[in-house]
């Protein structure tokens, strides 16, 4: 509106009356308060474009750690195979070198390198007597030792407890291992633990006398008729005609003053009067008799001719 009197013009604006002017000031206010009504960038807008970097740095962080975990994971299995390869399997390779050496022991004569001692040592090689034995423990206690015998007697099992310290129970014999796992399923049921163990005994032909070398052969015939019978197989006739003949000849031979070789020929004779009673009878009770002969006279003979070692 326009005052008559003056030359003001003024106008509203936002409700206000303002001069009118031609003067840029008024332009210029004007220019800031629409500046002013324009909307600012709100701060979720720029939340959001933050938001939309995070992926991919999530993405790269994400990579980089499953790297450093591979890394990681790599050198961890390498340092313990590492270690498996260096320590574990020497000692695994000289733990069975020594179980080999335990069962097969190697004479001392071998150990010469002279052309004598080689000799004697494949001559010892050739007739030395080897049997198999079943074996129920070994103790340091002799008290021990003689309790689980009688234990092992009270269920109809054979023993002999062979050795001082430490004391051995044998339970049953055989000429090798193979004829004595059917004896030693069944056992099993009766002992806490069993191993089927090979002994060879340090003699040659020189130091046996002709009663003892007969009674090998009749021995090794004996333990073996036994046990295959014991674990229910079959005997041939041909094996009776030859144990009888080993017996003839092994009684044809004079008896030394040695009171260990004598309780060997006695234990030795009382084994073959029972397997021959079987032979008649079929009596079960006859093979664990005449085995328990057999590991008395066993018993007798480690006292002559010890143990390979």
């Amino acid at each position: 509106m326009m005052d008559k009197h003056g030359q003001e013009i003024t106008v509203k604006i936002n409700g206000k009356e303002r001069p009118f002017t031609t003067d840029k000031p008024i332009e210029t206010n004007i220019l800031e308060n629409e500046k002013e009504a324009e909307p600012r960038p709100s701060a979720s807008f720029q939340q959001k474009k933050r938001k939309k970097r995070s992926p991919i740095i999530g993405a790269l962080n994400a990579r980089i750690k499953s790297a450093i975990f591979s890394i990681m994971m790599a050198v961890i299995i390498g340092t313990s195979f590492g270690f498996i390869v260096l320590n574990v399997i020497p000692k695994e390779k000289e733990h069975s070198g020594q179980t080999l050496e335990t069962e097969l022991p190697v004479p001392a004569e071998s150990k010469d390198p002279t052309g004598q001692a080689a000799e004697s040592a494949n001559e010892a090689a050739a007739s030395s007597f080897t049997v198999s034995v079943i074996q129920a423990g070994v103790f340091t206690d002799r008290e021990a030792a003689a309790a689980y015998a009688r234990q092992l007697q009270s269920s109809a099992i054979p023993v002999v407890a062979v050795g001082e310290k430490p004391v051995a129970l044998f339970i049953a014999v055989g000429s090798d291992k193979q004829q004595l796992q059917a004896i030693n399923e069944r056992y099993k049921q009766k002992t806490h633990s069993t191993y089927i163990k090979f002994l060879s005994f340090a003699s040659t032909d020189r130091e046996r006398k002709p009663v003892i070398k007969a009674g090998e052969a009749l021995y090794r015939e004996m333990a073996a008729i036994s046990a295959i019978l014991l674990g229910k197989g079959d005997v041939h006739k041909e094996e009776w005609k030859k144990l009888e003949s080993d017996y003839k000849q092994f009684i044809s031979q004079t008896l030394p003053n040695d009171d260990n070789i004598k309780r060997y020929v006695s234990h030795m004779k009382a084994a073959y009067n029972l397997l021959i009673a079987y032979k008649t009878n079929q009596q079960e009770e006859l093979l664990q008799k005449t085995q328990q002969e057999l590991l008395e006279a066993l018993k007798s003979y480690i006292a002559v001719f010890p143990l390979r070692s």
